[in-house]
């Protein structure tokens, strides 16, 4: 898994979830205030990523507030997983 595939998909399962151009997904964007996300959207999000990369701690996206953050807990999990 590369960091491009993790952007893309994060920004693709963002967009899709929270109804918003793909354009308006930056990784300085804030989830709730830019982007209108709610919690429901946030639990959405998550099973969404682990549908597309498997169980994901609980806790992953509890404190993220931009894309950015949602961004960096992926990479923190993914890319430092044994090949």
């Amino acid at each position: 898994m590369s960091d491009e595939d993790i952007v893309t998909v994060v920004r693709e399962r963002c967009a899709k979830i929270l109804k918003v151009d793909p354009a308006r997904v930056t990784e300085d964007a804030l989830l709730r205030e830019d982007l209108d996300a709610d919690s429901l959207d946030l639990a959405e999000l998550h099973v969404a990523l682990e549908d597309t990369w498997g169980p994901l701690p609980r806790e992953t996206l509890a404190d993220v507030r931009t894309v950015g953050d949602v961004l960096a807990k992926a990479r923190l999990l993914l890319l430092s997983e044994p090949a």
